[in-house]
């Protein structure tokens, strides 16, 4: 018995010496210095045939970077187009000025400078828009070309019918003025649009005309045009005498101004007649 005991405690012995031994061989083991291996390292590559190598730069450098192309030089930008200044007025037939009325400038194209004509059928390829200032004056700068005018009478205002407007820019620096005129108030009872229309009707002057409506403008008591709301062109000049208002002259006519000039017509009549 004492035997076996002896025995086994000599084996229990020889264990924990075996365990002590392995744990300190794994601490041992632990404390050693780490150790790197260096990275394989591969063989170049030899070359296959045919297939040349990229050349490098000087010196064993990379290759110099392929710059772009340079950027073209910008445009050279067109010379500003000749210029002027147009001036529109808005006034009276006697001269005063009328101011607040919106006017329009419009540049047509084709457009005959040679002789100052705009070709049936031209298009407008520019618009100027402003309002006439307290001196009944809008000024603009415009290119040189051919242009239209044109305005919105206010309410209240009493334009002067004359049709279309056109004025042209010839050459740079060139100042040219365009007129849109009113009439004058009516001065007097023998201004009176009733009044005007009674003595034509009293000397047989009037035909159908009676029928429609009269407008009568740039009257000063002894010169008048009058028109009618009637298609085709009814406008007449008349003129106020010792038997009242009688016909001078009627549209379409070829009167030259210098016979109305000598029958007394004044001055603001000068539009309406043949320059003869």
């Amino acid at each position: 018995m004492k035997r076996w005991f002896g025995c086994v405690m000599a084996v229990c012995v020889a264990v924990a010496v075996a365990g002590c031994a392995k744990d300190r061989a794994a601490e041992q083991v632990d404390s050693l210095p780490s150790i790197t291996l260096p990275d394989a390292t591969t063989a170049p590559t030899p070359q296959s045939p045919g297939i040349a190598a990229a050349p490098t730069a000087p010196g064993g450098g990379q290759p110099s970077p392929v710059q772009p192309p340079s950027a073209p030089p910008p445009a050279i930008p067109p010379e500003s187009p000749a210029q002027g200044t147009v001036v529109l007025e808005t006034v009276t037939l006697g001269g005063a000025a009328v101011p607040g009325v919106p006017v329009t400038l419009m540049r047509m194209q084709p457009c005959d400078q040679a002789n100052n004509d705009i070709p049936l059928g031209a298009t407008e390829i520019g618009r100027w828009d402003a309002t006439t200032g307290s001196d009944g004056r809008a000024t603009f700068t415009a290119p040189v070309g051919c242009y239209r005018f044109r305005m919105d009478p206010p309410a209240g205002t009493d334009p002067v019918p004359e049709g279309m407007h056109t004025l042209f820019v010839t050459h740079a620096g060139q100042h040219v003025t365009g007129q849109l005129r009113f009439n004058d108030p009516v001065s007097g009872p023998e201004c009176a649009v009733t009044r005007i229309v009674d003595d034509l009707g009293r000397h047989g002057e009037l035909g159908e005309l009676g029928n429609y409506v009269p407008s009568v403008s740039g009257c000063d008591g002894g010169w008048a045009v009058i028109v009618w709301d009637i298609p085709g062109d009814s406008q007449r000049i008349v003129r106020h005498g010792p038997d009242g208002w009688r016909t001078y002259v009627r549209f379409p006519h070829n009167q030259c101004w210098s016979e109305a000039v000598a029958d007394g017509a004044p001055a603001r009549l000068d539009i309406y007649f043949t320059a003869c």
